[in-house]
């Protein structure tokens, strides 16, 4: 994870360089033995608002498919969401999205359910990976091991105040050899103290550079996500790829600033 904090306003942070999968909210394509690790994410956070923006190019490796056109952002009643990386397994025994969309569909505040959603995944994927590592070991020490798994982003207004929650599992290895999950959570408001909060998940190098020599930040902020994302494609199109993608939530409620058809809304 880098961190860059160039003035009062802006503290953007990369938080994944590296995919092992990507997929989408809704649609989720993965072949064993064909690991998909491209994607970018651009999330802008302030007291009012939280966007995201994301590519929707889905890149296959390990085989001949061709790279496909896919929606990693979806809305549930007034929350915002996108989730990338190992978010379905080749046989099925795990599904981030039906987590995602039973508990956001259960009472209590984003950070009660972003911690029961972790809680969820986190004993359901410790097994798949597991058997991804007895099953497929060559594929777990090229792309799994010590290295991103998956990101979860959850966002909503709540009093007025726009909430944001993210988690990053990374798959570890303990000294005894055991499998064992980290997770890196953000939390805002709390873990938001600047007036604008920049995170970037997958491919961040490029944007990230173009964040560090902006003086400050511009009015339209969907505009700078969209940007981003687009800054991301230029610099490595074989692995991030156009139509972007935007939604926003804030205190009007959840707007989608540009969808391709394939997303929900």
């Amino acid at each position: 994870m880098s961190h860059h904090a160039a003035d009062q306003t802006r503290c953007p942070r990369t938080y994944v360089t590296s995919l092992v999968y990507l997929s989408a909210a809704l649609t989720v394509l993965v072949v064993a033995g064909a690991p998909v690790r491209a994607t970018t994410l651009a999330i802008i956070r302030t007291p009012e608002q939280v966007i995201i923006a994301a590519d929707s190019l889905l890149v296959w490796y390990g085989g001949d498919r061709r790279p496909q056109l896919t929606c990693k952002l979806d809305t549930h009643d007034d929350v915002i969401f996108a989730v990338a990386g190992l978010v379905r397994s080749p046989e099925n025994d795990f599904d981030a999205r039906a987590f995602v969309t039973m508990v956001l569909g259960t009472p209590g505040t984003l950070e009660e359910r972003a911690l029961v959603l972790e809680r969820l995944i986190r004993g359901r994927l410790l097994g798949t990976l597991t058997r991804i590592r007895h099953e497929l070991p060559r594929l777990f020490a090229e792309q799994l091991e010590s290295g991103f798994v998956l990101n979860v982003t959850l966002a909503t207004m709540r009093n007025h105040v726009a909430q944001l929650e993210m988690r990053d599992f990374y798959a570890e290895t303990a000294p005894d050899g055991t499998l064992q999950l980290r997770v890196v959570r953000i939390s805002c408001p709390r873990d938001c103290p600047r007036a604008t909060e920049v995170f970037g998940v997958g491919e961040t190098a490029a944007m990230m550079q173009h964040l560090s020599s902006l003086p400050h930040f511009p009015a339209d902020l969907p505009g700078l996500a969209k940007q981003l994302v687009e800054i991301e494609i230029a610099d490595r199109p074989a692995l991030v790829g156009p139509p972007v993608g935007v939604v926003r939530v804030g205190g009007t409620g959840v707007e989608w600033l540009h969808r391709r058809r394939a997303c929900a809304g």
